[in-house]
């Protein structure tokens, strides 16, 4: 394989330089940002007409180097996107650099007839359908490979169960050093509008009244939205729990005085553009009270992967602690949940498939998480 290195102002210029030097069978192998420029490493494989020895073979004799190339690359294009998230507008460019890693993973051998390639294939493939992305996959599919888990490769279950354990222990990361436990007494709702907020939180208000026996209040600052405060007071007369309207920062103060006596307090908040910077910088302000508050970002299935990661990115400003995902019963696969938990480390304590209150509420941890993502659709 022929590797050169180019340097250009753009993705664009980088592509032109490479197709002019090492013709139309080029890929990129990584790309970075060096002071106001763009480094580009670019291969081309010599021998791609005709081999003797395959692919497959190769990869069985450079196994850990040839992953070690994917490792390199998997973590330079996530530093990457972090810098490119930073100065925006360059969602296109973004694009064309996350597919070149399917490209590197197919020309490193992934795709072809050997033994542990096969195998290796099968599983990426089988990720990417559950809506893993495919950095994620190659992530996965490398530690596979490290574990020595491919040992029985024609068992196509044992190895997805080997990648769910490997899943569950990336996953379990995220939990760890966490400011919170999930029970924290007071509990925020954040999140884009319509993803499913305020019924989360009559879920869990319901959870912990009826399965807890705790005493629980309920605050309201959403009156931006017609009908919402309705909404949540239809809720809190039917369970028989307190509900308050706090609509500034001090209203919220003199409420949570008054709820001074509750085991748990749930805080409902507007759901807003994603995209109204004013609002979030508001709410970041309005959240902030120097109490034991604890923040979940409420995302919805019905979501694209890119609105989530979007979301996830522009609430990072009110420093939420955890993530719960709703209306996953619209949903037929969930790989989209370990994309956005890999990106961003929060921890997920809950999942919402329904809209029966209290019952679609699950309490998840990493191995249901997992078995959750793999095990979906799979036979098992």
């Amino acid at each position: 394989m022929q590797i050169k290195r180019y340097d250009a102002l753009s993705i664009n210029e980088a592509m032109k330089k490479i197709k002019a030097d090492m013709g139309q069978d080029a890929i990129v192998l990584s790309s970075r940002r060096l002071k106001g420029r763009l480094e580009v490493i670019a291969a081309r494989d010599n021998n791609s007409e005709v081999s003797k020895e395959s692919e497959a073979e190769k990869c069985e004799k450079e196994g850990p180097d040839t992953f070690s190339i994917i490792r390199s690359d998997v973590n330079e294009l996530k530093s990457f996107i972090m810098d490119f998230k930073k100065q925006g507008g360059v969602y296109a460019e973004l694009t064309e650099i996350k597919e070149t890693m399917g490209l590197l993973f197919d020309v490193l051998g992934i795709q072809n007839n050997g033994r542990v390639s096969s195998s290796l294939s099968k599983v990426y493939y089988y990720l990417i359908s559950t809506g893993v992305s495919k950095q994620c996959a190659c992530a996965l599919i490398e530690e596979l490979n490290n574990d020595g888990s491919t040992e029985a490769p024609e068992n196509h279950h044992y190895t997805l169960a080997a990648v769910e354990n490997i899943m569950k222990r990336s996953i379990a990361s995220s939990y760890k050093n966490t400011r919170n436990t999930g029970k924290k007494r007071i509990s925020a709702f954040v999140g884009p509008a319509g993803d499913g907020k305020t019924t989360t939180l009559a879920k869990l208000a319901a959870r912990s009244l009826f399965k807890e026996k705790l005493s629980v209040g309920i605050i309201t600052t959403d009156t931006y939205r017609i009908g919402a405060v309705e909404q949540l007071k239809k809720y809190a007369d039917i369970m028989g729990v307190p509900m308050e309207v706090a609509s500034e920062k001090n209203g919220l103060e003199r409420v949570l005085n008054k709820f001074a006596d509750k085991d748990t307090i749930l805080i409902d908040t507007p759901g807003k553009s994603r995209g109204d910077e004013s609002y979030l910088l508001k709410l970041k302000e309005y959240l902030t009270m120097g109490l034991p508050l604890e923040t979940n970002l409420v995302l919805s299935m019905t979501s694209s992967q890119e609105s989530m990661m979007d979301a996830a990115a522009r609430f990072d400003i009110i420093d939420y602690n955890n993530i719960i995902f709703t209306k996953l019963d619209d949903s037929k696969k969930f790989g989209s949940i370990y994309n956005v938990i890999d990106h961003v480390g929060k921890p997920v304590f809950y999942t919402a498939n329904g809209q029966n209150v209290p019952h679609d509420l699950n309490k998840m941890d990493p191995a249901k998480l997992a078995r959750l993502i793999v095990g979906h659709g799979s036979g098992r």
